[in-house]
């Protein structure tokens, strides 16, 4: 396996495997799921942090599904090879395959189409490179049950006839369209799912958290200690250097021990994650899609706190850009225990 910093060897790239099926994956998308509760929840107060403009934002009245992980090469590779294994090379001229992820060429099964394979224990690493208007019409096809039919990729959660610009202002669709059974996390959908905890000062009574592992300490950055034995790493994020390993080269849930509150890994690390939230710093800049999660690359803002954000144009794909999904569909487990308990309610009253 090759890295930025060398090859990492083949006993170190297994060593973290890929997490085993669990009972919250939805059967439709694939997709593991944390179902994010607490309706109508407080919004984030601020700590005093001077031009904090996350004050006033993550309150969410409803409930939605949001993945524990981020798009992983396994699910990429599905996507794609869909989208460019087509007869005749009939493709969408939006999506651009990664350079920065798991996967490796495979043979088409189509005349002019392409087609990629993960080879084993690289299922889970992460996708980079994948720009806002790719993660819609992701989300397209997951709403359209994954039809190979070109108009799965089209329209859906995002009508992608509204890709353009208009001067210096992009003209994509805002959010997404009603019914939409899939689609890219609101800001305020991250920030809780990422930053608020229904339970952090006693039983029901909610706060937040400034750092998304659960903690008002800044994560440290560096390898997980699966794959850096005696390592303190916390988070996937700053650009960090160890021998034969690079951020890249980190499988997604590595950090198995540190979570947001509601489950979700990687939130203070991977990749820099979409939202639908469009924001304009200046006059003068064209509007952006922000972004939010941490920083694989060195800077001064490295690892997720819950002011700091990015945001960049729809169809800017940097080797750090990727995201997770959000979903209105519960998890099995959910509708399981509801259908039970409807069950239960019926048996009972039948014998009243």
């Amino acid at each position: 396996m090759l890295s930025r910093y060398g090859v990492v060897p083949l006993a170190i790239a297994l060593s973290v495997a890929a997490p085993s099926a669990r009972a919250d994956i939805d059967p439709n998308s694939g997709i593991d799921f944390a179902r994010i509760r607490a309706v109508g929840n407080a919004p984030w107060p601020g700590d005093g942090t001077p031009d904090d403009r996350a004050i006033g934002r993550g309150r969410v009245n409803y409930e939605y599904s949001i993945g524990k992980f981020e798009v992983t090469t396994a699910q990429w590779v599905e996507f794609f090879n869909a989208a460019f294994d087509r007869p005749g090379g009939n493709q969408s001229p939006h999506l651009v395959p990664p350079d920065f992820w798991g996967a490796s060429s495979a043979t088409a099964q189509n005349s002019g189409g392409r087609r990629w394979q993960v080879l084993p224990g690289r299922e889970m690493l992460p996708v980079g490179n994948i720009d806002w208007r790719m993660a819609a019409m992701y989300c397209n096809w997951l709403h359209n049950g994954k039809s190979s039919d070109l108009a799965a990729f089209e329209s859906g959660a995002y009508d992608v006839s509204t890709f353009g610009y208009f001067g210096n202002i992009f003209t994509d669709q805002v959010t997404r369209s009603p019914g939409a059974r899939y689609w890219i996390p609101s800001w305020d959908e991250w920030l809780k799912a990422a930053h608020y905890d229904p339970n952090k000062n006693g039983p029901d009574q909610g706060g937040w958290w400034k750092y998304s592992i659960t903690s008002d300490t800044v994560p440290i950055s560096g390898p997980p200690s699966s794959l850096a034995p005696g390592s303190l790493g916390q988070a996937n994020a700053g650009g960090w250097a160890f021998p034969n390993l690079s951020p890249g080269d980190v499988p997604l849930g590595a950090y198995s021990n540190v979570t947001s509150p509601w489950g979700l890994y990687d939130t203070a690390g991977g990749t820099s994650e979409w939202t639908e939230e469009v924001i304009q710093f200046t006059p003068q800049q064209p509007n952006n899609r922000l972004f939010e999660g941490s920083y694989w690359y060195s800077g001064p803002l490295v690892v997720d706190k819950i002011d700091v954000f990015g945001g960049i144009f729809p169809t800017y794909s940097a080797f750090s850009q990727g995201f997770r999904i959000a979903s209105s569909v519960p998890s099995p487990t959910t509708t399981i225990l509801l259908m039970v308990g409807a069950g239960v309610l019926f048996r009972r009253r039948r014998h009243t």
